[in-house]
Parts: C-alpha cells; structure tokens; sequence
C-alpha cells in the first residue's frame, strides 16, 4: 500500500485560481457546525475543539450533525443540512 502526503501549503498559483474560500475578516463570534463521524469520542473532541474557539473568540455553536456510521459516506440529508447550513465554518472529526 502506498501512502500518499498532501501540503497544505498554498503557492501563489494555487492562491489566484480563485478557488480558494474566501478568509474571515475576524475570528470573532463566528457560528459553529460540528459534524461528527459517528465514532466513539468523536463528538467529545468536537465539542471540546468548538468550545477552545468561543472561550477564545467568542461565537457558538449552532448546528450538531453526527453521520453514526464512520464505515459509510455522509448520507445526502445530511450533506443537504450542512450545505444549507448558517454557519461560518464547519468542524468535522473521528474518535477513537
């Protein structure tokens, strides 16, 4: 099996392809959306991530997804909820 290493590193000609989501002006009292893979503690590491952000920033959370089955791809109503979602920025984890 071959493992594969992405950089998250952005060059310039990544940077004006305009493909990039556009940066927060301010961190500050953002909405939060947590989407969970279903695993066990995965949603303890969510809450514990979003709530290190709003002790810092400010904001809260106001969407909570969790897919219960990390075997499997999100299922389409919930890949619906999240890009219907009115949130700022979404985080997604895996437990263990």
């Amino acid at each position: 099996m071959t493992t594969q290493l992405y950089s998250p590193v952005i060059d310039d000609q990544q940077r004006d392809t305009g493909s990039l989501a556009p940066r927060f002006t301010s961190l500050g009292n953002l909405k939060i959306g947590l989407l969970s893979n279903g695993k066990h503690n995965a949603d303890v590491l969510l809450r514990f991530t979003a709530d290190l952000f709003i002790e810092r920033h400010g904001g809260a959370v106001v969407l909570e997804l969790n897919k219960r089955d990390a075997s499997r791809p999100c299922p389409d109503d919930l890949v619906g909820a999240v890009t219907k979602a009115d949130v700022d920025f979404m985080i997604t984890a895996v437990g263990d």
